[in-house]
């Protein structure tokens, strides 16, 4: 009896993966930037006494660019960076490459699953799966 050895996937599938977490990492990134992720919302009184008083309230969405400021921007910067690192390359440790790469990527996601964390995911799981996949 023996067993079936399963083969690698191809250097390109592997390739288009790490691609495709790259890209990934881009779009959250950029969504999160632009998309309104925060509410805020105000109330005031005008007048004295239980008669003749007005409440307005008042009701805004505030991006988190808005709402952090610009310093985000290199928070959200850093999945990519290391999206990149896994991508980029070719040769005897692109495998090794990738397999850290999304383990970074995978560790960070557990860290910051109550944030930002649980958007990376995808990409964190298509670096895996291709360093995972990739040639010896």
């Amino acid at each position: 009896m023996t067993t079936a050895q399963r083969r690698p996937w191809s250097d390109r599938t592997t390739r288009v993966l790490a691609w495709a977490a790259v890209a990934w990492t881009v779009a959250v990134g950029l969504a999160l930037l632009a998309v309104p992720t925060g509410t805020s919302v105000g109330a005031a009184s005008s007048g004295v006494g239980s008669t003749g008083s007005e409440v307005v309230t008042t009701t805004s969405h505030e991006t988190l660019l808005e709402h952090e400021g610009a310093g985000v921007v290199a928070l959200l910067l850093v999945p990519v960076v290391v999206a990149l690192a896994g991508a980029l390359g070719r040769g005897a440790t692109v495998r090794r490459r990738r397999i850290a790469a999304g383990g970074v990527l995978a560790v960070a996601c557990l860290l910051g699953a109550m944030t930002l964390g649980i958007f990376y995911v995808p990409a964190a799981a298509l670096l895996l799966t291709a360093g995972l996949k990739a040639r010896t």
